[in-house]
């Protein structure tokens, strides 16, 4: 209560009175981000001592001589690892074992979304939510600076609240659920109860979360992905009319439409729809603008449903720019500010604002939260890792962490871009995760040229993904699925997207004019494909709002998960083995 009133007040203030206060209660954290970008050698050495410290009587402590390390130039010299390497500590950390990884007790493990190999369980100590926290502090002071007027309403959002038992010690889940101290049912700035989220089903859960959003004034719109906010945005205009007759009546709508799945049976039990039905309330304006959006453009958007929206979060960088580009058609033209460059695996960076370097994507890398190495893309030699003030803008590195939660010098297969400076400290865009990258005949293609490419046709149809294809019967080129769709021209779409990628690539131009490389070939899988291979992969545990499908496969394992026929598989990589 206490809370609600607060925020009800501050409300009241024009932005310019907001953002004073957001000055005044950010000051600390403003200060210590001044002192730590004013020296960032100082600051990283500063944290690499703490961690250091604080676990060299552990087993992995003992083992790279923690107390031997002085400085960053020492800790050069410890070898590089991946999770290969931390799996088997932390399997016996699950089973109850102490002092292996960290000194301190894990009070969570983090999931990563599972989408890839074998799923990761970071461990998650109370010291490094506290460097979490670094990122979050500087992500808030951000978000209420750019887009005060969310204290006028509440925001909509994607939540993984449900926690898996391990064993006796331990259970899993989300990052989110660890760092925001546990699952808050009662927070102020939410429109949609952390119960929505429980609901197993794909197709009720987005429904209902629409449902409590539309009887609230809506500002901030925020998902990890923005592949999230474009299903809210697809939801909304797919089922306008149920939602519009629900916020009439006050409930699910008649006979509970909203709550049951797309065969038409209930996705909860009726203790569930009873606790969630006592929480709704009658929103007949918000029903005669979805009506009123629908037939002024054929479907409903968000912009008309929600028209106190006044800003996004979502990453913006690597693959998100078509996304995004497809979003303004229903949510129009809004502030969008980034999430930060964070993972499962501790959270490295975080926006300053909703412009500036990057198109606004840039993540500012901070000196005094974890600890963070670069090395220069293609390079191997962990020994030749630059420290943050070394990094030069216009450069692409391989990210290496070193945290509380037992990673040392860990490589996060992550690739990012130093786009500027703010004073010393490193501004970087995530560009691509290392191994997404494709190279039939030396046309090195990423995922940031698809996305490029996309968003140079502004690309807003259905899912799309592209995979390496050899041939018996030509030259090798990509095959592009996409769902079946009468808008989509799919021969035409081929050539469109093949001179995009030549554009965005030089390499890709240089090998298709030299007939190296064949034109991209498009495929048409059913309509839902997309959807139904993300619900799958939620079904078979990966955090809802974690999921993202890539644009672009190496092996081509996700074409056939969606469904490509028998005659275009041939020549994928992972033709013959199982989707």
């Amino acid at each position: 209560m206490i809370a609600s009133a607060l925020k009800a007040m501050l409300g009241l203030l024009p932005d310019g009175g907001i953002r004073a206060l957001v000055d005044v209660g950010f000051a600390r954290t403003s200060a210590q981000l001044r002192e730590a970008c004013a020296d960032p050698l100082a600051a990283q050495n500063a944290r690499l001592a703490a961690i250091l410290t604080r676990n060299a009587n552990t087993e992995a402590g003992r083992r790279l001589s923690f107390a031997r390390v002085r400085s960053l130039d020492d800790w050069r010299h410890a070898p590089l690892c991946d999770w290969d390497d931390v799996a088997p500590l932390v399997d016996r950390m699950v089973q109850g074992e102490r002092g292996l990884l960290v000194d301190e007790d894990p009070i969570y493990y983090a999931t990563t979304s599972g989408t890839t190999g074998r799923r990761k369980l970071i461990p998650v100590t109370g010291e490094f939510v506290a460097e979490c926290r670094v990122a979050n502090r500087v992500l808030y002071r951000a978000l209420l600076s750019t887009m005060p007027g969310l204290l006028r309403g509440k925001r909509l959002s994607m939540r993984s609240p449900r926690a898996e038992r391990l064993s006796a010690r331990a259970e899993c889940g989300s990052i989110t659920v660890a760092l925001s101290g546990g699952v808050d049912d009662d927070n102020v700035l939410d429109a949609v109860p952390t119960a929505v989220f429980a609901i197993g089903d794909f197709h009720a859960r987005y429904a209902v979360a629409l449902r409590f959003a539309l009887q609230e004034q809506l500002t901030v719109a925020s998902a990890i992905n923005p592949s999230t906010l474009a299903l809210f945005a697809d939801t909304l205009a797919q089922r306008a009319t149920a939602l519009a007759a629900a916020c009439d009546e006050g409930g699910f709508g008649p006979d509970d439409a909203l709550l049951r799945d797309a065969a038409g049976a209930l996705a909860v039990d009726d203790d569930a729809r009873r606790a969630l039905r006592a929480r709704l309330r009658r929103a007949p304006d918000a029903a005669a603008r979805l009506r009123a959006s629908a037939n002024a453009h054929g479907a409903a958007r968000m912009r008309d449903a929600f028209p106190a929206l006044c800003g996004l979060v979502t990453w913006k960088g690597g693959t998100s720019s078509w996304w995004l580009q497809r979003l303004e058609r229903s949510y129009g033209r809004l502030p969008t500010l980034d999430y930060g460059y964070a993972a499962s695996e501790g959270c490295f960076g975080a926006p300053l604002s909703t412009s500036g370097p990057g198109d606004g994507a840039a993540s500012l890398l901070l000196p005094h939260g974890h600890v963070i190495e670069l090395l220069p893309e293609g390079d191997t030699d962990g020994t030749r890792a630059l420290a943050l003030h070394q990094a030069e803008p216009g450069q692409r590195y391989a990210v290496i962490v070193t945290t509380s939660a037992g990673l040392y010098r860990y490589r996060m297969h992550d690739v990012v871009e130093v786009v500027g400076r703010h004073d010393r400290a490193p501004l970087a865009v995530f560009r691509h995760k290392e191994g997404t990258m494709c190279s039939i005949t030396g046309e090195k293609l990423g995922e940031a040229h698809v996305a490029a490419a996309l968003a140079t046709l502004g690309w807003s149809g259905p899912g799309l993904c592209m995979a390496p294809r050899l041939r018996d019967d030509g030259p090798p080129g990509y095959l592009c699925v996409v769902e079946r769709d009468d808008a989509v021209d799919v021969e035409g779409l081929g050539a469109r997207l093949d001179a995009a990628l030549g554009a965005a690539n030089e390499e890709y131009d240089a090998k298709r004019r030299s007939l190296r490389l064949g034109p991209v070939v498009v495929v048409a899988v059913v309509p839902g494909s997309f959807v139904a291979t993300r619900r799958r992969r939620v079904e078979q545990g990966a955090p809802d709002a974690h999921v993202k499908l890539p644009l672009l496969s190496p092996d081509g394992s996700l074409l056939l998960a969606l469904g490509v026929g028998a005659d275009d598989a041939r020549g994928l990589a992972a033709h013959g083995r199982a989707p």
